[in-house]
């Protein structure tokens, strides 16, 4: 049976949860995330949620905690949004735990409909680690077209990593794969 999934807006009430979580993912999450150096306390996590609240007040950027079961289990969100060109690019973030699920799948759906939808964006990107097999999973399963690969683009504590960067655009046919996609989940969000 899958997990019953749901996204919550990102905000203060998260705080310790969201800190446990990153501390108990650590060199799960260390793997690929470059920002694990910055989370340190609370105090690291809650200026991280300040700071997505704040974006997403100014520009629309959603960041949303992730729960199955109840559980939070990750995060999924927008970085900054161009208003301007109508472009976004999403990140996502898993515990080892919930990883083969189709939870971040599922909030990603969810992420890019808000995107083309409430948002008004023309495109949304997602980049990953060319060696982050997992996460480069997901923008393949929901039909995202591989555009290319940014060289060396990421310092990664002790090395440069290649990204890949995927994108859709608000017209593109394979769009349907979104929705097909949303239907069987069903996720809330509040």
């Amino acid at each position: 049976m899958p997990p019953s999934i749901a996204l919550e807006a990102l905000n203060p009430d998260h705080t310790l949860e969201l800190y446990r979580l990153t501390e108990a993912n650590r060199e799960h999450l260390r793997e690929w995330l470059p920002w694990l150096d910055s989370i340190r306390s609370s105090r690291d996590t809650r200026a991280f949620i300040d700071a997505t609240m704040a974006e997403s007040a100014a520009h629309g950027a959603p960041h949303f905690a992730i729960r199955s079961d109840g559980r939070l289990c990750g995060v999924a969100g927008f970085h900054a949004l161009d208003t301007q060109n109508r472009t976004g690019s999403l990140g996502y973030w898993l515990d080892r735990q919930h990883g083969g699920r189709g939870i971040i799948t599922a909030a990603v759906a969810e992420l890019v409909q808000l995107g083309f939808g409430e948002c008004r964006l023309n495109r949304i990107e997602i980049r990953c680690a060319v060696g982050n097999t997992r996460s480069r999973a997901i923008p393949e399963r929901l039909g995202f077209t591989l555009e290319g690969v940014l060289r060396q683009c990421e310092w990664l504590y002790s090395h440069y990593v290649d990204h890949a960067v995927y994108a859709m655009l608000a017209d593109d046919p394979q769009r349907h794969l979104i929705d097909s996609f949303r239907r069987t989940t069903c996720l809330p969000r509040s």
